[in-house]
């Protein structure tokens, strides 16, 4: 599993890209939502954070009054890393459990949303860190259109963290969103298709024959596969052109089972048969007409799904 961090200062535009990120087949684990549930009435969390900084830091139903609590330690360094050293180990137990979770169903892209990663964490123990920026002019006034703070509050809350200009150095992928939100979903979806075609190459590292088989055609089917092989390239996952039409392909899957095998029209009723004559193990093998993957050119490997070693194709997964 690719395990990713995805981290931004405020307003950045951080928040957009994970969704887009869970849109197009990641899992996610949010950091906030990990953080207010460890500080959720009657855990050990809130009642240390209580013990610290005084009752008057809970509501009166017992919840956590975030204002209070944020009054506290805004501006206060030896505050701000007592209650980090309340609520962190609690959040990093947690979040090793969703990623065991995730990994353990098959998961290939696991997003962390941490907006505090280089503040409070080590980025390394990440396989790739993605930075969401945007310079801190444009960040102000995202702050005011949107929240409706002032400038001395916006100021105030953008000097709370680490400037991202030290971030920049240190993140694997940077994408900066100083323009348009379709501006900021083309970077994005750039970045995620790598990370897909990352994933894709180290679920299938170990295997020994290929995921993807296509069969010989004729005529306007061997554009549509050529087109499919095109789409299996992005993905990164690798494949096997059988000549010889349908005895050829049960040759190949008989040798080497794949994941998927597809067949133009022509070839389909033969290499049924075919298959079948050689006994390879149908629940090993996705066999499926060309046109069934139409139109080929939308043809794209969707990684999140495999919960059973399958390649699903979808038509236009980035939507």
């Amino acid at each position: 599993m690719l395990n990713i961090a995805l981290t931004g200062n405020i307003a950045a535009g951080k928040s957009t890209v994970v969704e887009l990120f869970r849109r197009w087949g990641a899992t996610v684990v949010d950091a906030d939502a990990l953080v207010r549930e460890a500080q959720a009435p009657g855990s050990d969390v809130l009642a240390q954070i209580a013990q610290r900084f005084g009752a008057d830091v809970l509501a009166s139903d017992g919840s956590l009054d975030r204002a209070a609590l944020r009054g506290k330690v805004m501006g206060d360094d030896a505050a701000l890393s007592a209650l980090n050293a309340i609520v962190h180990p609690a959040v990093r137990h947690r979040r090793e459990d969703l990623q065991k979770r995730a990994e353990a169903q098959g998961d290939l892209i696991l997003v962390n949303d941490i907006p505090l990663l280089f503040e409070t964490m080590d980025p390394s123990g990440f396989d790739r860190v993605i930075l969401v920026d945007a310079p801190v002019a444009v960040r102000r006034a995202r702050l005011r259109l949107l929240r409706g703070l002032s400038n001395e509050d916006a100021d105030r809350m953008i000097a709370a963290q680490m400037p991202a200009e030290r971030k920049r150095p240190r993140s694997d992928v940077v994408i900066d969103n100083d323009d348009t939100e379709l501006a900021l979903e083309a970077k994005a979806r750039s970045a995620f298709l790598d990370l897909r075609r990352e994933a894709a190459r180290r679920e299938w590292s170990d295997r020994p024959g290929p995921v993807a088989i296509l069969a010989e055609s004729e005529g306007d089917e061997r554009h549509a596969l050529g087109a499919l092989a095109g789409a299996l390239d992005e993905a990164g996952v690798p494949w096997y052109r059988a000549t010889g039409r349908a005895a050829a392909l049960a040759s190949a899957l008989a040798e080497r089972p794949p994941v998927l095998a597809v067949a133009s029209r022509t070839v389909y009723p033969e290499a049924v048969a075919a298959i079948r004559r050689a006994g390879v193990n149908p629940a090993l093998t996705l066999l499926v007409p060309v046109e069934e993957v139409a139109p080929p050119a939308h043809a794209v490997i969707d990684l999140r799904p495999w919960g059973s070693r399958r390649v699903a194709l979808v038509d236009n997964p980035l939507t």
